[in-house]
């Protein structure tokens, strides 16, 4: 558990998940799919979560090498959700995707950077990652610019790869080289 003070003087805590947190980690799914279009989930959440099934990720995420997931608390609310996760195949095991995800009220505050810093000092510390990858929807310009601020560079695109009430959207294919990265 790690505590970082936000912009506006609280406190956010960042701590790993546990089987019980799972309940409110739907909750908040459904909650941030409903507040942007940014994200591949929307107001429903993750399409087919089951109580059972977010368990079974926490454990997995618990479980697997090189894998992290982040909650972040500011009194007492989940306002933030975002994970390192490694590949699993040996050939690209040196290669882990990251998501993150923020409460609309939270933005702003610093959130996002304190939630890169960690997963990318994660990363680091493993001794086997040397590449984060991450997806980005075309127009969400706050969230490329956290990304480059970090070093992350775009190398790719899947056109018209994501459907938001009918108008179709680029993905954006952003990696972050560990090794150039100090």
């Amino acid at each position: 558990m790690s505590e970082y003070t936000l912009r506006d003087g609280r406190t956010l805590i960042l701590r790993d998940p546990t089987i019980e947190d799972a309940e409110q980690m739907i909750a908040y799914t459904k909650i941030v799919g409903g507040e942007t279009d940014f994200l591949l989930m929307d107001e429903n959440g993750i399409e087919g979560l089951t109580l059972e099934g977010e368990r079974s990720w926490i454990r997995s995420t618990l479980e697997t090498p090189n894998t992290k997931m982040f909650l972040g608390f500011v009194e007492g609310e989940l306002v933030l959700l975002c994970d390192v996760r490694a590949a699993v195949r040996k050939r690209i095991a040196h290669v882990a995707g990251i998501a993150i995800s923020i409460k609309r009220a939270y933005w702003h505050l610093g959130i996002g950077s304190i939630a890169m810093r960690a997963m990318i000092d994660y990363a680091k510390e493993t001794g086997v990652l040397r590449t984060l990858s991450l997806e980005v929807r075309e127009g969400n310009g706050r969230a490329i610019a956290l990304y480059r601020r970090f070093g992350f560079v775009e190398v790719g695109r899947h056109k018209a790869r994501i459907n938001v009430r009918g108008t179709y959207y680029d993905e954006i294919l952003m990696d972050l080289d560990l090794t150039q990265n100090p």
